[in-house]
């Protein structure tokens, strides 16, 4: 066994202290191989290290300029910061190096999506299928085209298909729970946000997501602990605050649910949902003027949120302000 099958065996087994040991001490005696350097740069890069990532792939491609996979790693890193038109070109590289390579096709559409451009990321997604109908990056993309769709019966097609292709990927595993969380099957959903929280512990988006699953099973307390320890690190502190908003209502403590959202809406004062949780709050306690300034600001604010016209329309009729109520229903 050479050296370097040692230290990709160490990679992926997951102890990336060994793996990086080993590529660094074959490197100090072979400085020119660029497999060595290629596989440092994504063990750097899945540690977090972009900047020293980057370099040591590109040292990689000047020793082997035209290996495709060596694109597809620079990509990659480039996606994460946020490069993405230099993130698209390396992938455009690489098809041009490797046309049938399923994963350049699947990190093309994830760039078109990113960019909101969704048929085009429809359309790479379904080209790349034409080479690896079941390649689980292509499938997780059309999984997750379909869940910005509303569509999560299309979605779990595809994303059940990714998981029993890769089961131990957390990208995968959270997207399968949003797509049965969209179904209501909360108990799938809670197991799939499990999984993605049992290979990548800091994923918390699932955290918080799990939070909203005991939020619909009505286990409040359950879901109040994992967001008050989310607000405590810090993390999705939005979401987090929300939830306890959404906690404290259904517990009846409706002044309680108006703090919190208040103090969502605070961090995110465009978001048309936090003014609504407002609002209701206000509405429940009798202050309709109240509510209505929230919807109403709301709407200045995100214009294209237009269901918020038919209950400020419905607050500004009961405060006998009817021709104001017609504006806002006509638009």
């Amino acid at each position: 066994m050479t050296d370097l099958q040692q230290a990709l065996n160490l990679h992926r087994a997951g102890d990336l202290d060994a793996a990086e040991a080993a590529y660094r001490a074959l490197l100090a005696d072979r400085p020119d191989d660029a497999d060595a350097l290629h596989l440092l740069g994504t063990l750097l890069h899945k540690r977090g290290h972009a900047v020293a990532a980057e370099e040591s792939i590109r040292n990689a491609m000047m020793l082997d300029p035209e290996c495709a996979q060596f694109h597809l790693s620079l990509g990659g890193v480039l996606l994460q910061q946020g490069r993405d038109a230099e993130a698209h070109a390396a992938f455009e590289r690489a098809l041009e190096l490797d046309p049938n390579a399923p994963e350049a096709h699947a990190l093309l559409g994830f760039v078109h999506a990113r960019a909101g451009d969704m048929a085009a990321a429809e359309e790479r997604f379904k080209i790349g299928r034409r080479a690896e109908a079941d390649d689980p990056l292509l499938l997780l993309g059309l999984g997750n085209l379909y869940l910005t769709r509303e569509q999560p019966d299309n979605a779990l097609k595809f994303l059940t298909r990714a998981a029993e292709q890769r089961p131990d990927d957390a990208a995968i595993q959270f997207s399968l729970g949003r797509a049965f969380f969209e179904q209501g099957n909360f108990a799938f959903a809670d197991k799939a946000f499990e999984n993605a929280l049992r290979v990548q512990p800091d994923l918390d988006r699932a955290r918080l997501y799990r939070g909203r699953v005991c939020v619909r099973e009505k286990r409040y307390a359950d879901a109040q602990a994992i967001y008050e320890d989310l607000l405590a690190r810090k993390q999705q502190e939005f979401g987090a605050l929300a939830g306890l908003g959404d906690c404290a209502r259904h517990r009846g403590h409706v002044l309680r649910a108006l703090k919190f959202y208040r103090r969502a809406l605070a961090l995110e004062p465009d978001n048309p949902g936090a003014a609504n949780a407002c609002a209701w709050c206000l509405e429940q306690v009798g202050d309709l003027a109240g509510a209505a300034e929230y919807l109403s600001g709301a709407l200045q604010r995100a214009p294209d949120a237009a269901w918020l016209r038919t209950p400020l329309a419905g607050l500004l009729e009961r405060l006998g302000r009817g021709e104001e109520a017609a504006q806002v229903r006509t638009g």
